[in-house]
């Protein structure tokens, strides 16, 4: 048995995967904070939620390899399974850019905060599989 054919395990992994994609979006945010007529892109929670609500009514969940020295899950896209859209922030200064940092960081901390739940989460889950895998009195 593989880890991704038990299912907590496979949408832990495509949640790792979502806020990893969202992290390096709002890093390329924030390193175009000075290009003049620069939008900031986000890759809204709406696909992650769609995504999960798919694997749960499926009890699959598919890895997407993003580069190719990745390990191929059972399907591989060859593309990351989000979109990043436009989305700027509150205010846009005279030479059109609309990266606002503060919101970048409220957003990245965020973000930060939900990889290592979901992180956290997906460590305990495989140190209960290795418990329960172990001979007793080992």
């Amino acid at each position: 048995m593989r880890p991704d054919d038990i299912p907590v395990l496979g949408i832990l992994r495509q949640a790792l995967g979502y806020h990893s994609d969202r992290q390096r979006v709002l890093a390329q945010n924030v390193a175009n904070a000075n290009t003049p007529g620069y939008v900031p892109d986000d890759i809204p929670q709406s696909q992650f939620e769609r995504a999960l609500s798919g694997a749960q009514s499926t009890q699959s969940v598919t890895l997407n390899a993003t580069e190719a020295g990745h390990i191929q899950g059972r399907s591989s896209g060859g593309s990351s399974a989000w979109r990043a859209v436009a989305s700027p922030d509150s205010e846009t200064t005279i030479n059109g850019n609309a990266v606002v940092l503060e919101e970048q960081m409220v957003r990245s901390g965020e973000n930060r905060m939900r990889f290592e739940t979901a992180l956290g989460l997906y460590q305990k889950s495989l140190a209960l599989i290795r418990m329960a895998a172990r001979p007793p009195g080992a």
